[in-house]
């Protein structure tokens, strides 16, 4: 708990440096156009992807990004859900979801059948 409150503070304290308080907005949406991951297996299962547009939150550089993966099954058991954000910048960013559990190999069918959306939350500046 004691790490998580310094990581805070420092992230705040090198965002606060890049623009005034007036600059500083969140943003908020929900993905869920799931699409082949980076990495499937030969069945293209396993790793499903969406990607993130946030031209319209208006950001001057990469945001703070957090994401949490709701669903009505089969979400519990995947990885990347919170680490797998890559090519962000200030305009989006991707994420890749990976699940391969026992027989089980998600796949963006699975992924739309089950309800899977990411809940993502940026923060940054732009003025």
């Amino acid at each position: 708990m004691k790490t998580l409150a310094v990581l805070s503070i420092l992230i705040i304290g090198t965002l606060a440096r890049e623009g005034p308080s007036s600059c500083y907005k969140t943003c908020q949406g929900t993905a869920k156009n799931w699409i082949v991951g980076v990495h499937p297996d030969s069945n293209r299962e396993g790793m499903v992807k969406v990607v993130v547009d946030l031209t319209g939150c208006g950001f001057s550089s990469p945001p703070v990004v957090h994401t949490m993966l709701n669903g009505a099954a089969y979400n519990i058991q995947t990885k990347g859900g919170a680490s797998g954000i890559r090519n962000l910048s200030a305009t989006g960013f991707e994420l890749n979801i990976h699940q391969v559990v026992e027989s089980y190999r998600t796949s963006p069918a699975k992924a739309k059948k089950y309800g899977w959306e990411l809940l993502w939350t940026a923060t940054g500046f732009g003025c």
